[in-house]
């Protein structure tokens, strides 16, 4: 991995790690205005970050298959945190951010390759 890319991996890790505080710090019952600007839409642009860097890293990788590699890894639909659900935002959030957290530590480790299932390269011995 090269400098740069390991340079910017590690602002948008600490970058992330401040929203999952912010996030974690929310009371779903007191509803916050444009709660999707906490949780979603701030998750998908860090995972955008991550994809950018990662393909200045790696142009030979398509841009579309990485971030639906970082992405498509999150186990609860963005729909789950529709209607205003003070929780379905929050747990899509932490949900969203922790994937981009893991994507991140795999691609530090060697394991991130967006054109495997999930894109992260399973170590079976662990």
């Amino acid at each position: 991995m090269s400098q740069d890319l390991s340079a910017e991996l590690s602002r948008i890790y600490e970058r992330c790690i401040e929203q999952v505080h912010t996030i974690a710090a929310l009371d779903p019952a007191k509803p916050v205005e444009r709660w999707n600007q906490y949780t979603c839409t701030s998750a998908n642009e860090f995972a955008v970050d991550v994809e950018m860097a990662w393909i200045g890293d790696h142009p030979e990788h398509e841009v579309r298959d990485t971030y639906r590699a970082i992405m498509d890894g999150v186990p609860i639909e963005r729909e789950g945190a529709s209607g205003d659900s003070p929780t379905g935002y929050i747990t899509y959030g932490l949900t969203s951010f922790a994937r981009v957290l893991q994507c991140i530590e795999a691609m530090r480790a060697g394991r991130f390759d967006p054109h495997v299932p999930g894109g992260i390269i399973r170590n079976d011995k662990d």
